[in-house]
């Protein structure tokens, strides 16, 4: 008979034995053979539950030897993970949407009135600054400095006779201012028509490069009427508008974060201009980025940037996501010991998935992280990292 049936029959034994010592009793007073016979098998039970234990004792000292791990206390602390409230520098940010936009990007257009009588350029192509873009039939400007050149030339005579006749006391000074303003006239009048016909030749303001041609040659042409559109990538920046809830939190030269979605370019610039005027339209203000060095960005250009609007050099910061809020506010667990702690505090501020801790916690506490939204207080943790 192995050990386990063993101590299997003998436990039914004594079972057997009191059973029928608890009848015997039920049956009224019981006789003097009655007693001995319990007191006989008191003896005997006795004697069966020695031979349990000692079998009990064979039995554990047996498995001890063959599997340590039985009797170990088996392990009911709920499982978790932590992470440490770190004293550190928070920087919160917002984004705000911008484009790139140029200086130098004009729409040039004829100062007068007129026929093209050239288009000299055409889309793509470079061109230096007081180069001749288009020209402007100036054939009635001509033909009006031609006869006010003769004018001029017989002005200028008569005006030399009645001024050497002046001198020598000839004539009357009525005559002699007559011929001098003549003159004069006509000598600003040709300055005029020489000025005229400049303008008939329109020049390239700045370098850059012809991005649209909508004259043609033969059109006739106002004043404010597109001949080229000149773009010139080289005074380039960035402009932003920024709600005026965050006036006052930027300055001149802050640092900024700069992202290019559609090229993947991230890059770090700084603020170039601060508007002082509040749209009322949409009540926000401009900001404006520079572009590093180097940069060739189309204008246009949809970008993303990254403000600061505050920072502090010794906070307390934990992760966004072990926070929890109840009617009393919000909370989170700390460990003492092996303990879980329930511990209210108030958070700050919030980005990139971090919050700053205004008042609850000083730093270096360690906080339940997995596992917080099964527990309690009190309840007793393991930490499993």
């Amino acid at each position: 008979m192995g050990i386990r049936n063993y101590t299997i029959v003998k436990a039914k034994s004594i079972t057997m034995l009191f059973m029928a010592a608890l009848l015997a009793v039920a049956c009224g007073k019981p006789s003097a053979d009655d007693l001995a016979a319990k007191k006989k098998q008191l003896a005997e039970a006795k004697t069966q539950l020695a031979e349990v234990k000692a079998t009990i004792i064979q039995l554990q000292s047996e498995i001890a030897t063959e599997d340590p791990e039985f009797f170990k206390v088996r392990n009911t602390a709920e499982l978790v993970t932590a992470v440490k409230a770190e004293k550190m520098r928070f920087e919160h940010k917002i984004e705000v949407r911008g484009a790139v936009m140029s200086r130098t990007n004009v729409e040039v257009s004829a100062e007068l009135p007129g026929r093209l009588t050239h288009v000299k350029v055409k889309e793509g192509q470079h061109v230096k600054k007081g180069q001749v873009l288009a020209m402007i039939d100036a054939e009635d400007i001509e033909r009006s400095m031609a006869i006010t050149e003769t004018q001029l030339r017989f002005a200028a005579t008569v005006f030399e006779k009645r001024e050497r006749l002046w001198k020598k006391n000839i004539g009357t000074e009525i005559q002699y201012l007559e011929a001098k303003n003549k003159k004069e006239t006509l000598e600003k009048q040709w300055e005029s028509l020489q000025t005229q016909l400049s303008k008939t030749s329109i020049l390239a303001p700045f370098s850059g490069t012809i991005e649209q041609v909508p004259a043609k040659k033969g059109q006739y042409v106002q004043p404010g009427l597109p001949i080229a559109f000149l773009v010139n990538n080289a005074e380039n920046y960035i402009s932003t508008e920024v709600s005026d809830a965050y006036i006052g939190s930027f300055e001149m030269g802050d640092e900024v974060t700069v992202r290019v979605p559609s090229l993947g370019d991230t890059f770090s610039s700084t603020i170039t201009g601060i508007g002082q005027v509040i749209n009322k339209n949409n009540r926000t203000f401009t900001v404006e980025i520079g572009l590093p060095k180097g940069t060739n960005y189309k204008t246009n250009l949809v970008t993303v940037v990254h403000f600061t609007d505050f920072s502090d050099d010794n906070s307390v910061v934990i992760p966004t996501r072990i926070i929890q809020e109840d009617l009393k506010g919000n909370y989170v667990y700390l460990i003492e010991g092996d303990k879980a702690r329930k511990v209210y505090m108030e958070p700050g501020r919030s980005y990139d998935n971090r919050t700053r801790i205004v008042a609850g916690l000083n730093g270096g506490e360690t906080l339940i992280d997995k596992g917080n939204r099964t527990i309690a207080d009190g309840v007793t943790v393991s930490i499993r990292n």
